[in-house]
C-alpha cells in the first residue's frame, strides 16, 4: 500500500512538473522520457534566465559606462549592427559607450520589456540624455529615443547585437532639419 501511494504521488508530481514546464506528453510516452523532456525544458528555461541576466547587466554597463565589465557578459568575438555605429570588437564598443557618455553626461537607459527564446534575448529600451558634452557641436537639447535590440549568445555570452531605432526621430530632437544621405 505504501509503495502504491508513493507511486501515485510520484505520477502526480511528474504530471504537475510537466504541465508547469509546458511539456506535452504523448499518452504512450514513458514516464522516464516525459521526465527527461521536462528536465530539458527546465534546463532551457535556466539558460534563458542566464541570458536575461546578461542582458540586464549589459544595460547596466550602458547606463553607468562601466566598460571594464563588458568582457563579463560579452563574447570576445562580439559584433554590433546598429544605425548609429557598427562595431566588431569589445574595444570598439567600449570606446563608443564612453563617447556616448561624454556627449550625453546625463545619459540613461531603461529596460521597457524583455523576452528570451531560441533566437536570443529581445529588449525594448528607452535612452535619454542631454546633448551637452564638450565641443562646439553640442546642442544642449534633450533626447528621448525608444528602440529594440536582439542579443544572440555564444558560450553563454552576448555574441551579437542588432539594434533598431528611428535615427530620423533622434536627429530631429537634436535640431536636424535634413537627414544625412548615402550614396547607395
Amino acid at each position: 500500500m505504501k509503495n502504491l501511494l508513493i507511486a501515485a504521488v510520484t505520477v502526480f508530481l511528474s504530471a504537475f512538473m510537466l504541465t508547469a514546464c509546458g511539456v506535452e506528453v504523448d499518452k504512450d510516452q514513458g514516464a522516464t522520457e516525459a521526465l527527461a523532456a521536462a528536465e530539458a525544458k527546465l534546463a532551457q528555461m535556466a539558460t534563458y534566465d542566464a541570458e536575461i541576466a546578461a542582458v540586464n547587466a549589459w544595460l547596466e554597463i550602458w547606463g553607468n559606462a562601466d566598460v571594464d565589465k563588458l568582457a563579463n557578459v560579452a563574447h570576445g568575438d562580439y559584433k554590433r549592427t546598429a544605425p548609429d555605429l557598427n562595431t566588431s570588437s569589445l574595444d570598439e564598443l567600449s570606446a563608443f559607450i564612453l563617447q556616448v557618455h561624454e556627449a550625453y553626461p546625463d545619459y540613461g537607459i531603461t529596460n521597457d520589456g524583455m523576452a528570451a527564446g531560441p533566437d536570443g534575448v529581445f529588449v525594448q529600451w528607452t535612452v535619454t540624455g542631454t546633448d551637452s558634452g564638450p565641443g562646439e557641436n553640442a546642442t544642449g537639447k534633450p533626447i528621448r529615443v525608444t528602440g529594440m535590440s536582439r542579443n544572440r549568445f555564444s558560450e553563454g555570452k552576448i555574441a551579437s547585437e542588432l539594434v533598431i531605432f528611428d535615427t530620423g526621430f533622434a536627429a530631429t530632437q537634436l535640431g536636424a532639419t535634413e537627414m544625412p544621405h548615402t550614396d547607395d
